[in-house]
């Protein structure tokens, strides 16, 4: 991860992606390290690969836009 902390603030927010997030029943981690090949919300390839190995099979992978990210991450999303 140290390779995406250009600044301080990129790496805060890098730092905060890789925490879980609780939403409701469901939990997401932002995998911001993974390379993600994204058209609009729907991830392709590695995200879902990585959200998988991390996760299990229950899981969805994304992308989002994060403001002072440049690019989508691959966001994953299943049940807690």
């Amino acid at each position: 991860m140290a390779k995406l902390c250009i600044t301080k603030s990129l790496c805060t927010i890098v730092f905060l992606l890789s925490v879980y997030v609780i939403e409701g029943k469901e939990c997401n981690e932002g995998l911001p390290w993974v390379t993600t090949h994204c058209r609009g919300e729907v991830a392709q390839g590695n995200c879902w690969v990585a959200c998988q190995q991390r996760h299990g099979m229950d899981v969805k992978a994304s992308c989002r836009d994060i403001i002072g990210i440049p690019t989508q991450i691959c966001w994953c999303t299943w049940p807690c």
